[in-house]
């Protein structure tokens, strides 16, 4: 049993001792093969390759009389030859600059005849613009697709009304001056027809103006309807007129309506008084003349004993208005022949 002691001891020492002599000379190995294989790396990158690479485009400057319909690639596949050093760094940065294509600067070819709205252009056109941007150090093997197709339709305009998308609020005791304004209320919107026809307004941006206490104005970016959709004008210039308003009354004569020529409606009593609140440019101008205040000799039968008072008109540049009473008693006398 103690032979077997001693041999399981001995046996992990030297078992130990070996593994870290192989540890260490396996580390200098790695070391080695490591530093090796960076060489051997940097060496092979300055050899010339083919690789496949995305190449993001951009289009823009459509025909001014056409609009672009369905869907354009947003890159092109490019099979190129350069450089390992310069094929890695685009690899791995991906540093690409969109190639722009102004689309009106190419003499894009009918598809069936000159009368059509289906174009194509071969992507070799553009070939030598890719390579400019690519640099002298890369050179193109091939494009994918070899061709861009476009489909255009006729580019029709309409004025649209514009809508102020807004919410407000006032200080106190301060009010609406007339009406909110835009200007310009109607633009110019152009697009595909089958567009346009859902177009029935625009709005501006949403904004929200609160415990306003003067005249505030603004400009206001519209919303974008569609993406095909380009407008003459891409903000308007929104007014809220604000002044302070201060309250007002006077009395005024009930009429009667609908009464028989046979008879005289007398009320009690014979005018209401109506307060009203107004912004202090018009309050000058509220007169009696301004309302139209009623009973009505119909309804003598479903009202009893009283009439309902009506105001029939009021200046409506008034903020709120009351009156008083709302319901007056009333006595019929005959004509005398």
């Amino acid at each position: 049993m103690k032979i077997n002691l001693y041999n399981n001891i001995f046996g992990t020492l030297f078992k130990n001792l070996k593994e870290s002599k192989y540890k260490k000379e396996l580390g200098v190995f790695l070391i080695f093969l490591i530093i090796s294989s960076i060489f051997w790396f940097l060496n092979e990158l300055e050899d010339s390759y083919v690789t496949r690479i995305n190449y993001p485009v951009q289009y823009n400057r459509f025909p001014e009389d056409k609009v672009a319909v369905g869907e354009l690639p947003s890159s092109l596949e490019l099979e190129v030859r350069g450089q390992g050093f310069k094929l890695l760094e685009y690899k791995l940065l991906r540093n690409l600059t969109p190639l722009v294509l102004q689309v009106s600067s190419y003499n894009l070819n009918p598809q069936s005849h000159p009368k059509s709205l289906l174009y194509y252009l071969p992507t070799g056109n553009i070939q030598p613009r890719i390579a400019q941007q690519l640099g002298s150090n890369m050179e193109i093997v091939e494009i994918v697709p070899d061709t861009l197709f476009f489909e255009f339709t006729e580019r029709v305009s309409k004025k649209v009304p514009v809508e102020a998308n807004i919410k407000y609020s006032f200080g106190k005791q301060m009010m609406l001056k007339g009406s909110v304004s835009i200007e310009p209320d109607t633009i110019q919107a152009s697009g595909p027809q089958s567009v346009l026809d859902t177009v029935q307004r625009i709005k501006t941006e949403y904004r929200e103006f609160t415990d306003l206490t003067s005249t505030i104005e603004s400009r206001l970016n519209l919303k974008k309807v569609h993406e095909q959709v380009e407008y003459s004008t891409q903000r308007v210039k929104l007014q809220i007129p604000v002044e302070q308003y201060t309250e007002g009354s006077l009395k005024k004569a009930i009429t009667v309506r609908n009464s028989p020529d046979s008879v005289v409606v007398r009320t009690f009593p014979g005018s209401v008084n109506i307060t009203y609140l107004v912004g202090l440019s018009n309050y000058e101008k509220v007169i009696p003349e301004l309302f139209k205040v009623y009973v009505d000799y119909e309804d003598i039968q479903s009202n009893g004993e009283q009439l309902k008072v009506v105001v029939d008109q009021a200046p409506d540049y008034l903020r709120s208005y009351s009156y008083k009473p709302q319901r007056v008693d009333y006595i019929i006398e005959r004509k005398n022949d």
